[in-house]
């Protein structure tokens, strides 16, 4: 037997091995007592014991008719005992899928459940794959099963009452919404991940189940702060002295704009002006007008440079010179990213795009490539040219690490930000039903939980404006420590250019998801208004006290005090 449970490949070739073997017998034994061949074949049937009148006038003592015999009757039982294991374990498969606990269920039939079952095995969990392409079980605790007839929500509830974590990755959007709610309807208590290709949907989705264990991603998301916590922008602008972040992104889909977004929210330092963007897109303009509905001051944490185009192995539009005028008319390239619906389709508008640099004597902006399998390419290594100089990123693994959908204490740091914010506040703000930022984090609004998670996100900003070494934190997924002798801040001055930074990160933030400014007393959160959208200059002191609070728990976490 295989690892799943299946007969192993020797196992099952040895059934077409042992019949070839029969018929040679036969044939040879029947043709040498004179029949013809098509007669020697016929009678060849008789060895697998279906008529063994067929064998008369073969001698009995012919040793070929006695071997032949052996091996026809192997056969019979090899197939019927292979049938049989088929069928027992298939059924014990679905018995064990529904009776015995697992640790985590996997939903979906994407590529990434199938990354997911094997990591969840890896880390020695029970885990449960429903939505697998066929069945198997290498144990009791590890089971790989095709949706079975019937309504599939109501699968859901039969097969994931006592799971502590389930992800869910379906291919339709919505189909992962209803099959989480079925989750949760099974499993009360378990950790839940959705992972969706919407980033907007994705975003709307966690604001309608607005619960603490039941978090809701954009794949895009994901990757791109995955990919930001290995190279952060705001480095390669210092490195190249530039002013700014100046981001080409190819292709504006669903991971193209989670990647601006993290550049917009989490990017943003003490030492750099606001960031510029330049999209190259076919639908461009198109794709502008639903992300200005989407945040419509967002003119005021980005400047955005769109261009209704292509670049790839079939076509380049607009012109060359005019697209490449285009790009560096809003100043010199920080980094490009590539993101198309398919890899062939990345690495040839990768490739097309290294050409158009050289020729316009541009070199050394590094390119980084969305690729779901990471061995596509052999980044990393010393001497790299042509596609092994590009550095891919969003690959299932990292996908899925990053996800934390394996994770016991999800958004453990998210959280001790948010218990610091209560704990400045006045007691009579404290437990203020009308404001819904102070409520405890099981009790949150998930758009406050999401901001939280957007401060942790932002530390290494805050790191790289204090001026600490990225050895330290570069690459660290979570909070990075500070040893000895290292702080956030030493004075009152650096607390302040700080405090200022993250004001300027929560305005971004709260902009990027539909926020406005108003003139009045308070906000209004169902229109999404909000008078503290201004200069940190502008606050009052006690509305400053809260970004230092954060920077203060910042500093508190990174020293591991918290």
């Amino acid at each position: 037997m295989n690892r799943q449970g299946r007969l192993s490949l020797p196992a099952i070739l040895s059934i077409p091995i042992l019949i070839g073997i029969t018929f040679a017998l036969g044939v040879s034994g029947f043709m040498d007592a004179g029949d013809r061949l098509d007669a020697a074949l016929y009678k060849s049937l008789a060895l697998f014991g279906y008529n063994d009148s067929l064998a008369t006038g073969l001698p009995d003592k012919d040793w070929r008719l006695a071997v032949g015999r052996w091996t026809g009757t192997a056969v019979v039982f090899a197939a019927a005992g292979a049938a049989a294991i088929a069928l027992l374990q298939e059924r014990i498969a679905m018995a064990v899928a529904r009776w015995v606990k697992q640790d985590l269920v996997v939903i979906g039939s994407q590529t990434i459940a199938n990354k997911a079952f094997e990591l969840g095995l890896r880390a020695g969990k029970g885990v449960l794959w429903l939505g697998a392409a066929s069945l198997g079980a290498r144990n009791l605790r590890s089971v790989a099963m095709p949706w079975p007839p019937g309504d599939s929500a109501g699968v859901v509830l039969d097969h994931a009452r006592a799971a502590d974590h389930i992800l869910i990755v379906e291919d339709d959007d919505a189909h992962a919404v209803m099959l989480a709610r079925a989750a949760r309807r099974a499993s009360p208590r378990a950790f839940i991940t959705v992972l969706m290709r919407d980033g907007r949907l994705a975003e709307d989705a966690a604001g309608t189940f607005n619960e603490s264990r039941t978090r809701v991603l954009s794949q895009g998301d994901v990757a791109a702060r995955a990919l930001m916590l290995d190279h952060p922008p705001f480095l390669l602008a210092r490195e190249a002295e530039h002013r700014r972040i100046h981001a080409l992104i190819v292709g504006f889909g669903q991971v193209g704009q989670a990647i601006a977004r993290d550049i917009i929210v989490n990017c943003r330092t003490t030492y750099l002006d606001v960031p510029q963007i330049t999209v190259v897109d076919p639908h461009a303009k198109a794709l502008e007008g639903a992300l200005r509905i989407r945040a419509p001051e967002i003119d005021a944490c980005v400047h955005l440079n769109l261009i209704e185009g292509r670049i790839g192995s079939e076509a380049v539009e607009p012109e060359a010179d005019e697209l490449v005028a285009g790009i560096r008319s809003v100043g010199p390239v920080t980094a490009a990213y590539v993101c198309l619906k398919s890899d062939t389709e990345a690495l040839a508008a990768a490739a097309m795009l290294q050409a158009l640099m050289r020729r316009n004597g541009v070199s050394g902006i590094p390119i980084f490539v969305r690729l779901r399998e990471l061995n596509t390419i052999s980044a990393g290594q010393d001497d790299l040219r042509g596609l092994d100089s590009l550095i891919p990123f969003g690959d299932l693994d990292s996908l899925l690490a990053a996800s934390e959908f394996l994770s016991d204490r999800p958004d453990a740091a998210a959280r001790s930000f948010s218990d610091a914010y209560r704990e400045a506040l006045p007691p009579e703000e404290r437990d203020n039903p009308a404001n819904s930022a102070s409520m405890p984090w099981d009790k949150l609004d998930e758009s406050f939980r999401q901001n939280n998670r957007d401060v942790v996100a932002h530390i290494p900003a805050k790191l790289a404006s204090a001026g600490i070494d990225p050895q330290i934190w570069r690459g660290v997924n979570g909070v990075p420590r500070l040893g000895p002798g290292l702080a956030l801040f030493g004075d009152d001055h650096s607390l302040e250019l700080l405090a200022e930074l993250e004001h300027e990160r929560w305005c971004a933030q709260r902009r990027m998801t539909g926020w406005r400014f108003v003139d009045a007393p308070r906000k209004d959160q169902a229109l999404r208004l909000h008078p503290d959208l201004i200069p940190y200059n502008d606050l009052t002191d006690e509305k400053k006290e809260y970004d230092r609070v954060n920077v203060r728990e910042t500093a508190l976490t990174l020293s591991g005090r918290r």
